[in-house]
């Protein structure tokens, strides 16, 4: 089905990246999956996976720079990213996750640190997502 999805992301040095764009929502086995295109010219021919459940939270880059991030309350889970300099392996410790289902709405609050390589970076991302009808 149809969605509009809203990410707001804020990182440690209160840089904020916020951008709306259409999306498209399915169910598979409980788990609400979220997928679009980055729109931005830096991330050019680059498609995003968010998978939610109550618990956990999957976000999957696929193209130029992919990217794999698994956020899970009060853990550190392993995740990698590509960047210019290469592919890079990260820590996510997840600090935060609320996951609120409404009809025909979805809202995920997440903070956590982000460290690549003994250096740590506190960010948040705000997700909202709007799907079913004609949207």
């Amino acid at each position: 089905m149809k969605g509009k999805l809203t990410v707001k992301s804020v990182f440690d040095n209160d840089e904020v990246i916020e951008y709306t764009t259409d999306a498209t929502v399915g169910i598979h086995n409980g788990t609400l999956f979220i997928s679009y295109s980055e729109d931005s010219e830096s991330y050019a021919d680059t498609n995003t996976k968010i998978g939610v459940s109550k618990d956990v939270v999957s976000l999957n880059r696929f193209g130029q720079f992919p990217a794999s991030f698994l956020f899970s309350k009060g853990q550190t889970q392993k995740g990698k990213i590509s960047t210019l300099i290469g592919e890079l392996d990260v820590d996510i410790n997840t600090q935060k996750l609320n996951v609120e289902f409404g009809k025909g709405s979805l809202r995920v609050l997440l903070c956590y640190q982000m460290i690549i390589q003994g250096g740590a970076s506190t960010c948040r991302m705000d997700l909202s997502c709007t799907f079913g009808g004609d949207r």
